[in-house]
């Protein structure tokens, strides 16, 4: 469940997963608090570490890697 907690932190649980995490976090009092403690970390962590502008060369070799049928 720590797994899940997490990854419903960082927003990456998919719709499915997240409807059925958020189902399991409402009757669970000691799950909630263990999710508002990683959102506290979370939170503090991504404060700590200062912004980098990645290099224009970056877009173009991450969007030359996806097949064209799945470009916007």
């Amino acid at each position: 469940m720590e797994e899940q907690a997490s990854l419903h932190v960082l927003g990456a649980l998919t719709d499915t997963e997240a409807r059925e995490f958020k189902q399991q976090l409402y009757g669970d009092a000691e799950l909630k608090q263990f999710v508002s403690r990683l959102s506290t970390a979370t939170g503090a962590l991504a404060g700590a570490v200062p912004a980098v502008k990645p290099p224009p060369q970056l877009r173009a070799k991450v969007l030359s890697r996806i097949p064209p049928q799945q470009m916007p």
